[in-house]
């Protein structure tokens, strides 16, 4: 994963292949505790580009975070 911070926006390593959706929500994370939110705005094969969603950035996210759906298919 790749974070510009100025432009506020993520680079994640799972795409298409790993069934990420554009305008899916996901929650970054780092030892377990949450560090921001953020809405995929391009997806590709296997890494997809999300924004971060504005007064959910709880810390700085660094490149190694872990992410999930923020709403899984049940």
């Amino acid at each position: 994963m790749a974070v510009d911070p100025k432009w506020e926006f993520v680079v994640l390593n799972v795409g298409e292949d790993q069934g990420v959706l554009p305008d899916g929500e996901m929650l970054v994370s780092r030892d377990g505790k949450l560090v921001a939110k953020v809405i995929v705005r391009s997806v590709q094969k296997n890494r997809c580009i999300a924004n971060i969603v504005p007064g959910w950035q709880l810390g700085d996210i660094i490149e190694g975070d872990s992410v999930i759906p923020a709403h899984p298919a049940t």
